[in-house]
Parts: structure tokens; C-alpha cells; sequence
């Protein structure tokens, strides 16, 4: 059997990130997914913010029920971490608030759960050494916030170091980075273009499962293993719009964003799992790599 492993995590979180507050994409784009992944009998990881899973536990239960992984997404979409690029909207948390801001989150997803969560990503993958610090006292087994593109190194899984989070130390805690688009030439190593989200939906299935297989054979431990992890969300598979209208403002949106949101997101996905075990890639959770 190959080495090579495949980890699908989905960020649970209200549409578009923090540009909007509607959670189309938890009620309506959920079962969807889970209709794509029970179909093709594959395990994925689903990380909620404690606000969605509190306002939301049909979709948390929706989740176990067909035996997926229910991870940590901190309780409001806020950032906890370094920003990498610029976003001007939402919540900044101060360093001496990260751990009660993740203990809070971790309750509320355990409370709805009925498990406590193991795994964890931050928004936007801006993390930090101080979060990272804070998770392993909280007892989580796994995180998947670095950003492998920004830093421009290889997305191998590793133990980080309490001095700083992107090297390797003798934490307990996993860090399994998500992978980027080594081959890419982005006019820079910190470019968010070599980044793998959103490439399945703008590209589609087979391109992204070449990609995978590229970057499968780029970067692999010295066992013979790679393991890939892909970062989604469940508002990718509802129909996004081009502009959202408040009260204050008309927040025009960059393509990327809404462009092949909603069916071509799920049949692309659905494809891209078909061609991943045409090749023979396993599929496991983010607590199987763990364990």
C-alpha cells in the first residue's frame, strides 16, 4: 500500500470567513458535504467555532453521526495569532487572552460534542508560539495552522519548539502544516498564490489531484510517508454572492472568493476523492495522524 496520506478538514465558520454573518454554509452546505464524503465512504475532520457549534448542534451531530472528527476553530472566528496578510475586519485577540479565549471555545465544542475536541486550526492559519503554548496546556494532540506557504519550507508534520512554533522542538503537541504549491511562481515565497485553498474549486479536481501528487513526492519523511492536509469550508459548496449589503458599508468581494462556490465546488470534490483512491492515497482525520 502507498504512503501517501490525505487529511480533508473543513473550517466551520459563519460564509466567507469574517466578511459576512450568515452561516449558509453550515446549514445548508454541511449536508451536502456529507452526503459527498458518506457516498465515497472517506473520513474528514470538521474544526467549528464555538459559536457555530452552539448555534448550530444539528450540524455538529449531523458530523458525528456519520463518524467524522469534530476539531476546534477558537469560539468567534477571531484571530489568535500573527496575521500574514492584511484583513481588517474581525476580532484581535491581546496575547494574555488566547488561552481563555481557547478554553472557552474548547468547553463550547465539548458541551455540544459530547467529546472533547483534540484537534485544532486558527483562522486564516495565523498562529503563534503563545497559542500553540496555550493548546498544549489545554491537552490538544494536534494543530494544522501553519502556514507551510508563508514560511516557505517543506509542510512535513513536526513537534514544534515552545520558543518558536515554526521550528521543530520537543513539544508534545503535532503540527501538521497545510501544504502549498512548491512548483508555483508567485513573484515571492510569501505570496498567497503558491497557498492550495481555494485550488480545487477554482481549478478543479484533476488539476488538484496533480498537484497532490507533485507535491506527494516533493516532500515526503524519511519512513516513506507524506501525509497532505486540505483545508476547506462549508460555505464553499453553497453559491456565494459577488457583494454583501450592511447597514454600513457593500463589501465587494475578490473572485476567488465566490467563483465555482456551490455545485462545481461539490462535484470537484467529489471527483478529486474518486481520483485520490483511483491512486490509492488513504484518507484519514486529523486525530488518526496523531495517533
Amino acid at each position: 500500500m502507498t504512503g501517501n496520506t490525505l487529511v480533508l478538514s473543513f473550517d466551520m465558520e459563519t460564509d466567507v470567513g469574517s466578511w459576512t454573518s450568515e452561516v449558509r454554509g453550515i446549514t445548508m452546505g454541511t449536508p451536502e458535504i456529507l452526503r459527498v464524503l458518506r457516498n465515497r465512504d472517506t473520513p474528514a475532520t470538521f474544526l467549528f467555532t464555538g459559536r457555530e457549534a452552539q448555534n448550530h448542534p444539528e450540524a455538529v451531530e449531523g458530523v458525528l453521526a456519520d463518524g467524522h472528527e469534530v476539531g476546534c476553530h477558537t469560539m468567534f472566528h477571531e484571530t489568535i495569532g500573527v496575521p500574514v496578510y492584511d484583513v481588517p475586519v474581525g476580532s484581535f485577540a491581546l496575547e494574555s487572552e488566547i488561552e481563555g479565549r481557547l478554553q472557552l471555545a474548547t468547553e463550547t465544542v465539548t458541551r455540544v460534542a459530547g467529546i472533547r475536541p483534540v484537534s485544532f486550526r486558527a483562522p486564516r492559519l495565523f498562529g503563534s508560539t503563545n497559542m500553540i503554548k496555550a493548546l498544549e496546556k489545554l491537552e490538544y494532540r494536534i494543530d494544522s495552522s501553519f502556514p507551510a506557504y508563508f514560511h516557505a519550507r517543506d509542510f512535513l508534520p513536526y513537534h514544534p519548539s515552545s520558543e518558536d512554533w515554526s521550528k521543530e522542538g520537543s513539544m508534545s503537541i503535532l503540527e501538521v502544516p497545510v501544504f502549498y504549491d512548491m512548483d508555483a511562481d508567485e513573484n515571492g515565497d510569501k505570496n498567497r498564490g503558491r497557498d492550495q485553498w481555494p485550488m480545487l474549486r477554482l481549478k478543479g479536481a484533476k488539476w488538484f489531484a496533480g498537484l497532490c501528487e507533485r507535491m506527494f513526492e516533493k516532500v515526503k519523511h524519511k519512513s516513506g510517508n507524506s501525509v497532505l492536509c486540505v483545508y476547506l469550508h462549508p460555505w464553499e459548496f453553497v453559491k456565494m454572492p459577488e457583494k454583501v449589503h450592511t447597514d454600513e458599508s457593500t463589501i465587494a468581494f475578490k473572485p476567488f472568493l465566490y467563483k465555482n462556490t456551490g455545485s462545481f465546488a461539490l462535484e470537484a470534490l467529489d471527483e478529486f476523492i474518486a481520483l485520490a483512491k483511483q491512486q490509492g492515497w488513504r484518507f484519514e482525520t486529523l486525530k488518526d495522524i496523531a495517533a
